[in-house]
């Protein structure tokens, strides 16, 4: 009845989670058919109990009416065994289900859509607030079944004297206030609680990335407090939430012993009147019990506002819309024949309402290799996402040859645009896997030929199995991470190739070698190379010099070292053209 009213339940419904209650398929559906079974079977035993005092007052013993009794105990005991193992099954298949539309969520979002979260804070999400979120759905199924057998007790105090539900009716309606009240209140303090977690997450995992600095710079004491500082507003929010339980349950259990007392006072009378049996105010008092359950059910109500706080922050992730993907070319390949010229016009993205590229026109012609290069926090890195359409820009239009990259789907954009990254990520089961990844079938002699290209080979003909050695026994450093990301860039192909960085962790002599061999192993296809070295910037065929995201000036390396104090002053003191 009133449980269904609740304005924290109609929103747990209309939540994602609650929508994709049906994925649960049998288990859920079983799950209700046990709960409905259990409750069923307790509304008959107050019936049966009445029924075996009536006739044991009547002096004619307790017969059938005690052998029904006793089925009916063990049917309750059957039902509710079988409805704690088909829950079981229900929330792990809705939390398979919720964690692989995350997941598929998140790699729709792409990188503008997740840049606004830490991974600390998505991980958080991914894991403990799907859990608890899914444990809701059961609990959600209880709630429903337990309100209709409130219905069903209320009903039978009205079958049994008019005025007990009357009576019952009158003084419900504060407990009813008093639980609406807890509900909004909880959800409210627990969401703060969650998202004080989620900070926590976000710190501790910012730390681990940063560990071994750390360790070098003896700043653990640091970085524990920074970790941990969000602890006092954690726990204030949680002592917050156990508060408005507490306060609310003994105004509750007050106004509740009040209820119990009156509507049995009642009964009392209409026993001494006549109007009802001994035998139906023992029912009586046993339904007023089920009439009062879902008063009862306050903890799983509790329950259900943490989990409905939980699926609120899973639901940020999952009602973010993902960008809308650009149609497909119709021209064969989806580009016309070309060596992959490169033209942004006019391209803005802004961060948190801040501008981090402004108006950027930039023209990479085919076949060239130009070198972004700036200071710190120029947006380099930015203007490399949006050239090879991992980023779209908030203004703007990007060309590879000729056509808009919106224009394109996304598997012939991922196609024709090769990415090497300064902190590459290994992918795959072996080498061989990770060097190939994304393109399956590729040839061993392709393979080996990219490592060639990227210095990397030497360093992997020493390993014990060569590139078929697993991932997990290859203890990489930083500069043969790079090389083999730089190689995965080589063995991906494409027309446009784009370095972010890919060399900073290479030593100079290993830099240079490398970055000849992609000016001279890669002739016909274009470059674009986040550069932080002069040896870099020299060896390119031009030099697009950004600044505060803009492009301040498009030359040759020698031209801008030679005119601009500035354009020197972003290499490392020392440096020479």
């Amino acid at each position: 009845m009133a449980v269904t009213g609740f304005a924290p339940l109609r929103r747990l419904t209309g939540s994602s989670l609650a929508r994709m209650t049906v994925t649960a398929g049998p288990p859920l559906a079983v799950t209700a058919a046990w709960t409905v079974a259990g409750v069923a079977v307790t509304l008959l035993l107050p019936a049966a109990v009445a029924a075996a005092v009536d006739r044991a007052f009547a002096g004619t013993g307790p017969g059938l009416a005690f052998a029904a009794l006793v089925a009916l105990v063990a049917a309750k005991v059957l039902a509710e065994a079988a409805g704690l193992v088909s829950q079981a099954r229900a929330v792990t298949r809705v939390l398979a289900r919720v964690r692989h539309l995350f997941v598929r969520r998140l790699f729709a979002l792409g990188i503008a859509g997740t840049r606004r979260h830490d991974d600390g804070d998505l991980l958080a999400r991914f894991t403990g607030n799907t859990a608890a979120a899914a444990h809701g759905v059961p609990s959600l199924v209880t709630v429903v079944v337990e309100g209709a057998a409130s219905v069903g007790g209320l009903v039978a105090l009205c079958l049994i004297d008019w005025w007990l539900g009357v009576t019952f009716l009158v003084g419900i309606a504060p407990a009813v206030l008093l639980l609406r009240l807890m509900m909004r209140r909880v959800r409210s303090r627990y969401g703060d609680y969650l998202r004080h977690q989620g900070d926590i997450a976000a710190r501790f995992t910012d730390a681990l990335t940063g560990s071994r600095t750390i360790q070098a710079s003896r700043t653990q004491r640091r970085e524990t407090e920074r970790i941990l500082a969000p602890l006092p507003a954690l726990a204030e929010a949680g002592r917050q939430t156990w508060r408005v339980q507490g306060d609310i349950s003994w105004q509750l259990d007050l106004v509740l012993a009040g209820l119990r007392v009156l509507v049995l006072g009642v009964g009392g009378v209409a026993v001494v009147q006549g109007r009802i049996t001994p035998g139906q105010f023992l029912a009586a008092s046993l339904y007023l019990g089920f009439a009062l359950g879902f008063i009862y059910l306050s903890d799983t109500l509790a329950f259900l506002a943490h989990a409905q706080a939980n699926a609120g922050r899973v639901d940020e992730i999952l009602d973010q819309p993902p960008p809308q993907p650009g149609p497909s070319v119709p021209a064969a390949g989806g580009l016309p024949a070309g060596a992959g010229r490169l033209d942004l016009r006019g391209v803005t993205v802004r961060h948190d309402g801040h501008p981090v590229l402004d108006h950027v026109d930039l023209t990479v012609p085919a076949g060239t290799t130009v070198a972004v290069v700036g200071r710190s926090g120029a947006g380099k890195s930015t203007l490399a996402l949006v050239a090879g359409g991992l980023l779209r820009p908030d203004e703007g239009e990007v060309r590879l040859d000729g056509v808009p990259l919106d224009a394109l789907a996304a598997t012939v954009l991922r196609r024709e645009v090769g990415y090497a990254f300064d902190r590459p990520v290994l992918l795959g089961t072996t080498v061989a896997d990770a060097l190939a990844y994304g393109r399956p079938g590729t040839s061993g002699a392709r393979v080996q030929e990219a490592a060639r290209t990227a210095s990397a080979l030497d360093f992997l003909r020493r390993l014990p199995d060569g590139v078929d050695t697993p991932l997990a026994r290859v203890p990489l450093s930083g500069g043969e991470l790079q090389r083999l990301g730089l190689a995965r860039a080589l063995v991906h192909g494409g027309r446009l190739m784009i370095l972010d960085d890919a060399t900073s962790s290479l030593d100079t002599v290993t830099e240079a070698r490398v970055t000849a061999a992609l000016t001279t192993g890669l002739a016909g296809r274009t470059r674009l190379v986040v550069a932080h070295r002069v040896a870099t910037a020299a060896q390119v065929d031009a030099v697009a010099w950004l600044d505060g995201g803009r492009i301040r000036a498009v030359a040759p390396h020698r031209d801008l070292w030679a005119r601009y104090p500035d354009y020197r002053a972003v290499f490392t003191a020392g440096s020479t053209p």
